[in-house]
């Protein structure tokens, strides 16, 4: 289960995030139930999708020790997500009280890229030969 999800985290974050992105052509799009809007939306789904890797990653680490770069990666993916989430909810917040939330939602952006990125790494760092 964990290789099926490290393998497609990649897809499913750079779906989300194209989504997050293009958030006003994204029609086909359903968003969940209580989004505010798309973007809203599809940044939950990017933060599901990081949050169930670091839970992977965190059981497989139980029964079978990540290398030791793999688990400070690991700490780093968890730090990003937790910046992720906390900019999810200031976005979701401006929005909610009719503030500006351009700003938000860049630095939401900004704060999911960098998640992606730091996912990427770890997917990288768990390969085995």
């Amino acid at each position: 289960m964990f290789e099926f999800l490290i393998q497609h985290l990649s897809s499913a974050l750079l779906v989300a995030l194209l989504v997050l992105a293009a958030a006003a052509c994204a029609t086909h799009y359903k968003p969940h139930p209580g989004a505010i809007n798309i973007a809203d939306s599809a940044a939950y789904d990017t933060l599901l999708v990081a949050e169930a890797a670091i839970d992977a990653a965190r059981t497989r680490n139980q029964t079978e020790p990540l290398p030791a770069e793999a688990k400070d990666v690991l700490n780093l993916v968890i730090q990003y997500y937790n910046v992720a989430r906390d900019a999810w909810l200031t976005y979701r917040g401006a929005l909610a009280t009719n503030t500006p939330s351009d700003q938000y939602l860049q630095q939401l952006t900004r704060n999911l890229t960098d998640l992606t990125g730091a996912l990427e790494s770890l997917k990288r760092r768990e390969v085995k030969p």
